[in-house]
């Protein structure tokens, strides 16, 4: 008995969480593959609640803005949800109904004169590689064999579709499987906007009763950073790719070149991605402009590289701050864990997630690292070098001065009256 009241409890119950732990670590590492599988098939069924929720969120601040701002003279506080919430989701549905209209077309016919006009863009960019290749002496390359025909081109094309018809058949039916669940998440996000202040107080209630109200006000405050940071860089990147796209659009016009408002949307849309999206977008649409038009091709490249440029070093730091406070290399990080993980959204969303648990790591250990700070008494101590002089001693008190005294002759003055004289 008396060794067990000399062991701390504290490491008996520390020991048995970390041991519980690794276990359910080990346990996880060696059942990946199940684990991954079982995420999957969750996330399948409840992808539609979870994207309605996800859209909700996005189109949040401005169903905030439309009540606060458009709408603040309406009295009634439940007419003015309902309204900005369904203001939000109509936008929404405005946005998609024009880049439909405006880009399917565009596509359908892009692509109808891509293909009538392969050959011609095939010669000229033959031509404009062996030319350049011309210049380079310890350089040998069939250009025509390297790149082929049409007809070859279009024989590899119908021989890979035909032996992948399965997969376009399971692309059609996933394709229409994502249109249903969009319709329901639409639907979602309109109740979830609606009722978001219920949704909100619950959530609130849930934290009390499970977490108590010191951690709850601890939770709310990293979630409200969450929310700030998701929000600045999901705002600042879409104006970012409407810049870009701009631009694009305006330099394309400026000099003719062909698919001008497919190639503007498509650079916009990559620049959303960061650090790789660029890259791709631009890899992509010079290939494009070494076929439909070789002699814009150099000039676009210095108009792309130049953009990328302005676009990192003056428009984002202008847009963005240090809103993230992330490092080139941690951005890269979080880029590609996102992406392998989650996916183009966990490309899209993984700077700011990453963000938050680095801004949160970096007050834990600043926390500690103050604990483990020596006083200032003892800091002061160790500090003061072994040859400095002692301390001069303080001088000592002074005698208090005695009070003045009086003179014995000084009599206290009170009233008397005058003796009468005897006659």
């Amino acid at each position: 008995m008396k060794l067990f009241k000399k062991v701390d409890a504290r490491l008996v119950y520390s020991g048995l969480v970390i041991a519980f732990g690794a276990a359910v670590f080990f346990c996880a590492f060696n059942n990946l593959n199940s684990i991954k599988r079982f995420l999957k098939t969750l996330l399948y069924y409840i992808s539609p609640v979870t994207s309605g929720l996800v859209l909700a969120y996005l189109l949040r601040p401005f169903a905030k803005f439309m009540e606060r701002v458009p709408l603040k003279k309406i009295k009634s506080d439940k007419a003015r949800v309902h309204i900005s919430s369904l203001s939000a989701v109509v936008l929404l549905l405005v946005i998609i109904v024009f880049l439909v209209a405006t880009l399917i077309p565009q596509i359908v016919s892009s692509a109808t004169t891509f293909a009538s006009n392969i050959n011609d863009y095939i010669a000229s960019a033959k031509v404009f590689i062996a030319d350049a290749l011309s210049h380079v002496d310890f350089i040998e390359v069939d250009v025509d064999k390297v790149i082929g025909s049409s007809d070859e081109i279009f024989k590899a094309i119908v021989n890979w579709v035909t032996n992948n018809g399965d997969l376009f058949a399971n692309f059609l039916k996933e394709a229409s499987s994502q249109l249903v669940n969009f319709i329901i998440a639409v639907a979602m996000s309109v109740y979830a906007l609606l009722d978001r202040r219920n949704l909100k107080r619950g959530l609130l209630k849930l934290e009390r009763v499970v977490l108590g109200k010191a951690k709850t006000e601890r939770v709310n405050t990293i979630l409200n950073r969450g929310d700030t940071l998701m929000m600045v860089f999901l705002s600042s990147n879409l104006l970012d790719a409407l810049l870009i796209g701009a631009a694009n659009f305006v330099f394309l016009s400026i000099f003719k070149a062909p698919y001008v408002l497919l190639l503007s949307v498509f650079l916009g849309a990559f620049n959303f991605i960061p650090t790789f999206g660029p890259i791709i977008s631009g890899v992509i649409a010079s290939v494009v402009m070494l076929m439909v038009k070789p002699d814009l091709l150099i000039g676009f490249i210095i108009f792309t590289v130049v953009l990328q440029q302005i676009d990192g070093n003056v428009i984002k730091p202008l847009l963005f701050g240090d809103s993230t406070g992330l490092s080139p290399f941690w951005v890269l990080v979080s880029i590609v864990v996102g992406g392998r993980v989650f996916g183009v959204a966990g490309m899209l969303l993984g700077v700011p997630a990453f963000a938050l648990l680095s801004s949160l790591y970096s007050e834990i250990v600043d926390k500690y690292d103050k604990r483990s700070e020596p006083a200032p008494a003892e800091a002061a101590a160790g500090d003061t070098p072994a040859t400095e002089a002692p301390p001069t001693p303080p001088e000592p008190p002074k005698p208090p001065k005695p009070e003045p005294q009086k003179p014995a002759s000084a009599k206290k003055k009170f009233p008397h009256k005058s003796k009468k004289t005897k006659n």
